[in-house]
């Protein structure tokens, strides 16, 4: 799962809380870098721009959704500045093999692969906001069948508990999964 405190460390970054976000930073900075890096292919131009990621969150931070994953959100800064670097790189630069570098390392930071992995953080990061928002007992029951892969027999006899509890407790999980993702996997 996730960092369960997503939400908190958001708010707090939201409301201004340097110690936070610097905690933040201290956390992902070096993860930013090493991303940004198999793309520029310079570690010290992957620094700054890592760097400028930050400041630019930190300078955003009052419209960050409360919801968003905070991580994928700092990646796809972290993408966004560094393809306009290649841009800018790809469009001044006059050697033809250079210039064919850079464009494979475009295509590669806008690969759907790429896309693919950020927004899976963002699936992710629902997943288990929706995990945390089932009830108690419904979670257990859930986690036990979705997670575990057991049974409605075998979760009964564990819990303590009628399999038509179990079947009423997975309808309602469920339900719920379906009406927090229904906008993500385009269900009506």
């Amino acid at each position: 799962m996730s960092n369960p405190y997503n939400k908190e460390i958001i708010e707090a970054i939201k409301s201004g809380s340097e110690k936070c976000f610097n905690a933040f930073v201290k956390a992902e900075f070096n993860n930013v870098r090493f991303f940004v890096s198999h793309y520029v292919k310079d570690l010290s131009l992957a620094e700054d721009i890592a760097q400028e990621t930050f400041i630019s969150l930190w300078n955003s931070r009052e419209s960050i959704e409360p919801d968003n994953n905070l991580r994928s959100y700092v990646f796809t800064i972290s993408k966004n500045k560094a393809f306009n670097y290649m841009r800018l790189k790809q469009y001044s630069c006059t050697d033809p093999l250079e210039k064919r570098e850079i464009q494979a390392n475009i295509n590669a930071i806008n690969s759907d692969y790429l896309q693919d992995k950020l927004e899976a953080l963002e699936l992710e990061n629902l997943i288990n906001r929706t995990y945390c928002k089932l009830p108690d007992k419904v979670r257990d029951v859930f986690i036990l069948s979705r997670k575990f892969g057991l049974s409605h027999e075998q979760i009964a006899k564990i819990k303590g508990i009628k399999i038509k509890a179990v079947e009423y407790k997975i309808s309602i999980g469920m339900k719920i999964f379906r009406e927090r993702l229904r906008g993500y996997l385009g269900i009506f």
